[in-house]
């Protein structure tokens, strides 16, 4: 089955790709599809391989696209299929990348504009039943426009279809991961998003290890396995803390009580975490 969110004979007008998928033009390679950068405007996703379980998050994520159609706070799904999608590229890149980049020089009120837009994504994908099953700030991009738009729905869970994964333990709610992903577990995932945001680094970082380029490279299996063994260690430190309703101190940020009602899960809704800000924006303002 094929996704056609816009006309064929206009996408291809408008969209046509001289470039096929290569090595040249490979950005990244998941755990089930491989990303393509093609002509410098368009972002291909394939699937890994010809395998159903690696065809499946591509048909999905084409699924959602379709679903959640045209809006400016989701990426901009240009052409979807059963094998691939096709996605405006965003030269800005994504949030966590440029935070990261430029934390010192984000003024508050451009950082409380995407505080509230990250939220406005969420709402938008709730009305709809998804639930994204993989939010943090690097799946939120910036268009032309330096607004946020929310991507990467390959993981995610709608009305009948159960999730193919959840978050990391950074954004994750302590749950049974054998039951299906919940409005609580993407908005406790928003919490840490927010967090991200305003901080530039992820809840507990301090217990993440610290692993050098040369490990990260490495194709030695016994290097492999020792960083997942730290890797998975700092796992289950985070989850402790949090199934324990240990956060980190928000007393002073700017967003700091939406954030924290979000990690103990005090909203029924995102559209309720909305209002929330909207409340605090009209503070804001008044002290401007």
């Amino acid at each position: 089955m094929y996704y056609y969110l816009k006309d064929p004979v206009q996408y291809f007008t408008a969209n046509f790709v001289a470039e096929r998928p290569h090595d040249h033009n490979l950005l990244s390679i998941g755990i089930f599809a491989k990303v393509h950068l093609l002509d410098g405007k368009v972002v291909r996703k394939i699937p890994r391989s010809g395998s159903p379980e690696d065809k499946l998050p591509i048909s999905r994520e084409s699924h959602i696209y379709k679903l959640l159609g045209d809006h400016p706070r989701i990426a901009q799904c240009l052409f979807g299929s059963h094998d691939l999608v096709d996605i405006q590229y965003y030269p800005n890149g994504n949030l966590m990348d440029y935070i990261r980049e430029h934390h010192n020089s984000v003024s508050l009120p451009v950082r409380l504009n995407w505080f509230r837009q990250i939220i406005e994504a969420v709402v938008k994908i709730h009305a709809h039943g998804v639930i994204h099953s993989d939010l943090a700030l690097r799946q939120f991009f910036l268009d032309d426009n330096m607004d946020v738009r929310l991507g990467d729905f390959n993981s995610s869970q709608w009305p009948g279809e159960m999730a193919l994964g959840y978050e990391k333990a950074s954004h994750c709610l302590p749950r049974d991961y054998e039951e299906p992903n919940t409005v609580a577990s993407d908005l406790f995932a928003l919490g840490s998003t927010l967090y991200e945001l305003m901080t530039g680094t992820v809840p507990h970082c301090d217990l993440l290890p610290v692993e050098s380029e040369d490990i990260l490279k490495s194709n030695d299996l016994s290097v492999i396995q020792g960083r997942i063994l730290r890797e998975e260690k700092a796992d289950l430190a985070i989850e402790e803390l949090f199934v324990k309703q240990v956060f980190p101190d928000v007393t002073n940020l700017p967003g700091g009580d939406i954030i924290l009602k979000c990690w103990r899960c005090q909203f029924s809704t995102a559209q309720d975490v909305l209002e929330q800000y909207q409340k605090l924006q009209i503070i804001f303002d008044s002290q401007a």
